[in-house]
């Protein structure tokens, strides 16, 4: 990871700057790549001092501030915050990447649930008296793949329809 210190009215001793290079270091177990960068701003708040740190890896960045009294208490909050979001950012990664498992045992379920169906759209309209052969007429005229029509010879509500090879088929439903 390279890292990059800025500061803003504050100056970084070589310890602090040792201390923050080897806690880092141990966030490189989430990076294959070792040139990712990290930015490091240490600001002086007067009587409190502010740490951020920020990491930009293929498109997503992850940040944690902290505000505290002194930056070696800033480093031991900061860290745990970006370790958590690393560890998390991780775990979403894998999870949407992730392929099913394929079952080991088939189970065979003795009851099947069925979803409940419901009724998308209602369409009311009159059924018009006509002979089978008037009605397979307008199936053809309004390019449906079935026409309702009451069948003027015996009175039963009927279907025309059109089937696969191009035939047409007459349904006659009756109650047992």
């Amino acid at each position: 990871m390279k890292m990059e210190i800025t500061t803003k009215n504050y100056r970084v001793s070589d310890r602090l700057e040792h201390i923050l290079s080897t806690k880092l270091k141990k966030l490189d177990k989430y990076f294959p790549d070792k040139d990712t960068p990290c930015k490091v701003v240490l600001t002086d708040l007067g009587r409190q001092c502010k740490m951020e740190i920020s990491i930009t890896y293929h498109g997503t960045y992850i940040r944690s501030e902290v505000v505290g009294n002194t930056m070696y208490y800033n480093i031991d909050t900061c860290l745990p915050k970006l370790e958590r979001q690393l560890v998390k950012h991780r775990e979403k990664l894998n999870k949407a990447y992730k392929m099913p498992e394929r079952p080991q045992e088939y189970e065979f379920v003795s009851e099947v649930e069925v979803e409940p169906v419901e009724i998308a759209k209602t369409k009311s309209f009159s059924l018009d008296r006509m002979t089978a052969l008037e009605a397979a007429e307008n199936l053809d005229m309004l390019d449906h793949d079935f026409y309702l029509f009451v069948n003027d010879e015996t009175g039963n509500v009927e279907a025309v329809y059109r089937r696969k090879d191009g035939t047409i088929g007459l349904l006659q439903p009756y109650v047992r």
